[in-house]
């Protein structure tokens, strides 16, 4: 009886814990999708572009699959002021990071920070190149900061 009890229980939780869960190569596809709509936002604002930024949010919604990661979303896809969507992405761009952080990324990003961003509160923001391009000022001021860290790979 006893084995006939244990055979169930291991076979209940084979079975939920196969159909409960992604496979590690969808988790991968996940995130690479996360990091290339986090990157188009990001491109978009370097260029101060707040079209751009708005569609780039609206498609990087309908692949999030982080809900923490939606009002700030929602704010640059509903937002035409570049100014408020660069406020958006600055609470974007620390949850991607600390999302990042704790899963860890295959793809290699580059933690940058502008100490000048927000009135000198300073920001940062994820870059796929170690170059510069500084989404919260654009062409304004488009290499002011600095590489802070390196992550993934």
């Amino acid at each position: 009886m006893r084995i006939k009890y244990l055979l169930a229980v291991t076979v209940f939780t084979l079975l939920v814990t196969a159909c409960g869960s992604k496979s590690e190569k969808e988790q991968v596809s996940d995130q690479k999708n996360l990091v290339d709509s986090y990157l188009a936002v990001k491109d978009a604002l370097v260029a101060t572009n707040a079209s751009k930024a708005k569609a780039a949010a609206t498609k990087f919604l309908e692949v999030n699959t982080n809900d923490q990661l939606t009002p700030d979303l929602q704010m640059i896809a509903s937002n035409d002021d570049v100014a408020a969507q660069r406020k958006a992405f600055e609470g974007l761009s620390m949850k991607m990071y600390d999302m990042l952080r704790r899963r860890g990324s295959d793809t290699v990003l580059y933690k940058q920070y502008c100490p000048m961003a927000f009135n000198n509160k300073g920001a940062f923001w994820l870059a796929a190149e170690m170059e510069v391009n500084n989404p919260y000022f654009g062409d304004v001021m488009l290499h002011c900061g600095s590489v802070q860290e390196k992550i993934g790979g």
